[in-house]
């Protein structure tokens, strides 16, 4: 990974965790719901799980239920990406230090499907973008 997109990352990652305290004091004030775009990605490992089963079936918009494996032999922040209890594959291990992190502490993760691409052109061909939301956020 370049510096330069590594630095992005981690200011994206550190803008997150400074942001979700004040988002739980904005869920206080009624009728407000607050959610943080924490970051874009492609759903690593999907060749080897249910995605490509399921392609016809996904659609942009869809949600994704994010859900850390800790005990992950291969990747201690591990955060699995399912669709309908179908587990599609991983966020990137590049990409998952702030995700893992706020999961980790009970923060509330959601994803949500951006665009899909021709699996035939594309290794990774689901696009997806995780939200963090406040816990009394009800979309």
């Amino acid at each position: 990974m370049q510096r330069r997109h590594f630095l992005i990352h981690l200011s994206r990652a550190l803008a997150a965790c400074s942001a979700l305290p004040g988002a739980a004091h904005a869920a206080l004030r009624p009728g407000r719901s607050t959610r943080l775009h924490l970051q874009d990605c492609r759903i690593a490992g999907s060749q080897y799980y249910d995605c490509l089963a399921v392609l016809p079936d996904l659609r942009p918009g869809d949600r994704l239920q994010l859900r850390r494996q800790p005990d992950n032999p291969h990747d201690p922040r591990a955060v699995e990406v399912l669709w309908h209890d179908r587990k599609l594959g991983y966020l990137p291990r590049l990409d998952n230090a702030a995700a893992a992190s706020l999961l980790d502490r009970a923060h509330d993760l959601r994803g949500e499907i951006l665009a899909i691409d021709d699996p035939k052109e594309e290794w990774e061909p689901v696009r997806l973008r995780v939200w963090a939301h406040d816990q009394s956020s009800k979309a």
